[in-house]
């Protein structure tokens, strides 16, 4: 990796006439969007907590048959993938007309689909409608573009665990909901009416309180994806980044609705097969994973400001690796609630501080662009973890799964170690110092 620095990548703000203002200035609503989206990322979390850790569940009693963990790795797989492919697009929509935009888009369209999938009548139109959820996916993506490009750079650590706190309170919340209704309701697939009203409920919480100093650029709207894609390229250390960004989501949310079906694996040797306990247990794991990110995302915020964006997700890559390896050996859902809690503690640095990272390497005005090629590598890893997970669970076993999971965080920690030692920071100026 060479350390030679891309042109400016400060985010920036439309200067007005006159003498040039303070950073705070140019950034007049950087508080109102860290509360509003806040408050907006907790209820989509929230929505999508209490549906994805039943997701197996879902699917078995649509009438799927054979290992579960296939069955959810054809689903996520493939609506990440179709999430994959159209994020970049979306990223230089955002650019062009503004990251508010597409936070609407993705929050109302995903609640749409949403309250459509409980009707869906046989199995293969649910599945069909699940992967046609991937043309709306990235309300998180979207966030992270408007925080990180209308806060101030000295804030953008506190603003970004803000946010990073909403998505995991509502994390941790939703699958307590979900496990608390479940029971209560007809059927599992019911529970995506009760997400959906989540869903629009944080769409409308960005459309009153989210605000944005956008300017639109003079040209007009063209799509150039292989040109921006071949810029990104150069830019110093960022094939490592975009390696990160598949790893934190493949570690942080692909893995998720594989757990609740290893979850299932540990129930079933224990003769539990179905009723509360097993709601209850599918409920706790992806509870105690997302209650341990919540407690620990301020902490890791203040030492994002504190110490720096390349030295956090060095320490919370070694971290999430070793915590991860237990999860191999764990025979019952009590150990794995504990291995889930400590690993939650960890893991959860590498998000803000690999955006950090990438947001000061992006090129003025392509901003949401990186961001959204990030985010696209990042679908990849959500539905890249199932997808893995279903072709070597029936061959391996999960637990072989999870080996991989620890392998590719530690390499991804010496990936980064030595990206480190050739030069990285998180101030591309400050390179260009040297």
């Amino acid at each position: 990796m060479s350390a030679a620095p891309p042109r400016a990548a400060q985010p920036h703000a439309p200067q007005p006439p006159g003498p040039p203002l303070a950073e705070s200035e140019l950034f007049p609503h950087w508080r109102r969007n860290m509360v509003g989206m806040g408050l907006a990322t907790f209820a989509l979390t929230t929505g999508f907590g209490i549906t994805n850790p039943f997701l197996p569940l879902v699917l078995k009693e649509m009438g799927a048959t054979g290992p579960l963990e296939t069955w959810v790795g054809y689903a996520l797989g493939s609506y990440f993938a179709l999430s994959f492919l159209l994020t970049p697009m979306w990223g230089v929509v955002a650019d062009h007309y503004g990251r508010k935009l597409m936070a609407l888009r993705t929050s109302l369209g995903m609640a749409t689909l949403f309250l459509v999938l409980p009707l869906a009548p046989t199995l293969g139109w649910f599945m069909a409608l699940y992967v046609l959820m991937g043309t709306t996916n990235g309300f998180i993506p979207s966030t992270n573009a408007l925080i990180v490009t209308n806060t101030p750079t000295a804030s953008l650590g506190r603003a970004l665990s803000w946010v990073q706190t909403g998505t995991l309170v509502g994390g941790a919340i939703g699958p307590a909901i979900g496990a608390l209704v479940a029971s209560r309701l007809p059927a599992y697939r019911h529970l995506f009416w009760v997400s959906g009203g989540l869903l629009v409920l944080a769409g409308l919480l960005t459309l009153v309180l989210a605000r944005e100093r956008h300017e639109r650029p003079d040209e007009p709207f063209r799509l150039h994806l292989l040109a921006d894609f071949r810029i990104i390229r150069r830019i110093p250390h960022m094939g490592g980044m975009m390696y990160l960004a598949f790893m934190q989501t493949f570690t942080y949310l692909g893995a998720a609705p594989i757990i609740s079906v290893f979850t299932l694996e540990l129930l079933a040797r224990e003769g539990i097969h179905s009723g509360q306990v097993v709601d209850y247990w599918v409920g706790a794991v992806s509870l105690a994973f997302t209650v341990a990110s919540a407690l620990s995302v301020p902490l890791w915020g203040r030492m994002l400001d504190r110490f720096g964006a390349p030295r956090v997700l060095a320490v919370s890559l070694l971290g999430a690796g070793l915590s991860s390896l237990p999860t191999v050996i764990v025979q019952s859902p009590l150990q794995l609630v504990g291995v889930r809690f400590g690993m939650g503690l960890l893991a959860i640095g590498m998000g803000p501080a690999l955006l950090a990272i990438i947001k000061s390497y992006s090129p003025r005005g392509m901003e949401s662009r990186v961001l959204a090629y990030a985010a696209a590598f990042g679908s990849l890893g959500i539905g890249g973890g199932p997808f893995i997970a279903g072709q070597m669970g029936p061959l391996l076993g999960l637990r072989s799964f999870f080996a991989l999971n620890s392998v590719l965080l530690l390499l991804g920690f010496v990936l980064w170690l030595r990206a480190l030692t050739a030069g990285a920071s998180a101030d591309p100026r400050r390179e260009a110092q040297r």
